[in-house]
């Protein structure tokens, strides 16, 4: 997959707006977006968005736009930093493993720290995060059923 980058920083609505290439990602498939825009004087803008990967143009890229208000004013004249994650997500919810003989965790232990060795490998749900608006996205929350792709 290639990388994806950002191709501008904007000053809109008091907030830090950026517009970020992406290709390799399966379409409407939400986009991990995450990191911050920084100038040497201080300015700082943290950004967090789960936005659905948009059509791509025929050459298989699409462009996304993140904001984030920033922490002070960004600066004419000083360059701006960004750094910046696109990915994948998924959510795996795992519970602890169960006894050979079947005998499922005691109730006595419940809550108490595990002890060296304890696993969790028993994969009761598995999804991809969906967002949760099209703004800046909340956590995303694990389903009943999952929904990754065959094969």
């Amino acid at each position: 997959m290639p990388r994806p980058y950002v191709t501008n920083v904007t000053v809109q609505n008091n907030q830090i707006m950026l517009t970020v290439k992406v290709d390799g990602f399966p379409d409407d498939e939400p986009v991990e977006i995450s990191g911050y825009a920084t100038q040497n004087d201080g300015a700082l803008a943290v950004f967090y968005d789960l936005p659905p990967f948009p059509a791509p143009y025929p050459d298989g890229t699409a462009y996304i736009y993140v904001t984030a208000p920033p922490t002070q004013s960004f600066k004419h004249g000083h360059p701006v930093t960004v750094v910046l994650r696109a990915s994948r997500v998924w959510t795996t919810v795992l519970e602890e493993e169960v006894e050979p003989g079947g005998a499922a965790v005691a109730q006595a232990v419940k809550g108490q720290p595990a002890e060296e060795g304890t696993s969790w490998s028993d994969v009761k749900a598995e999804v991809y995060a969906r967002p949760s608006s099209r703004g800046n996205a909340g956590p995303a929350v694990a389903g009943n059923e999952g929904n990754f792709p065959p094969g």
